[in-house]
């Protein structure tokens, strides 16, 4: 989804006044690494930043997604929660911050954060659908069923977020509309590799 691509980048264009040409020329060669899949020359880069702006908001907020870019999920955790305390008020780096918590199953502060970041933005899509995923690992069910849903009623072209309904709905046991849910995904997206996972179960 293009709201997830939203974290990856950090535009310099989007901050409020010119900073030291080191800075600037460390961002310009971090961005371009990236753009090349070079995630490791890309942190690299960040590194030789002046300290004052890698150790600053936005510096703390891309080694986050680098690091998780690269699984080095402790070491973004760790960043994105250095970006949070450098502004608390943020949404961004609380959603950057699910990214790695759920993929070192975290699920019970992940579902913390997610819930803070909804106070802040009750609309928020990647909240929304992060509380929905943090809720499935913890086995709340009915509580992953009604945010999956709210998703998809509000995004109903989103793949990943029926896929994971199906998937709560095969474990709660309607398996007719959790066979719904991936053949629609996979209507969308014939490789979808969760939705075929899905179906496979359902098989058995």
């Amino acid at each position: 989804m293009l709201r997830i691509a939203l974290l990856a980048s950090v535009s310099l264009s989007l901050f409020f006044a010119p900073r030291p040409a080191r800075a600037a020329s460390a961002m310009e060669d971090s961005l371009a690494a990236e753009g090349q899949g070079k995630l490791a020359d890309a942190l690299g880069a960040l590194d030789r930043a002046a300290a004052g702006f890698k150790d600053g908001y936005v510096g703390q907020l891309r080694r986050g997604w680098l690091c998780y870019q690269l699984g080095r999920n402790d070491d973004a955790v760790r960043a994105y929660q250095r970006a949070v305390t450098l502004a608390p008020r943020a949404v961004e780096p609380k959603l950057g911050l699910l990214l790695p918590l759920l993929g070192e199953r975290r699920f019970t502060e992940a579902q913390r954060i997610a819930r803070q970041v909804l106070k802040l933005d009750p609309a928020s899509y990647l909240a929304t659908l992060r509380l929905a995923y943090a809720a499935y690992g913890l086995g709340q069910l009915q509580d992953a069923l009604t945010h999956y849903q709210k998703v998809v009623v509000l995004y109903p072209s989103d793949t990943e977020a029926r896929a994971g309904l199906g998937w709560t709905l095969l474990k709660l046991g309607r398996k007719a509309e959790a066979k719904a849910a991936f053949e629609g995904v996979l209507e969308a997206s014939p490789a979808h590799a969760s939705a075929r996972a899905g179906l496979a179960e359902l098989a058995r």
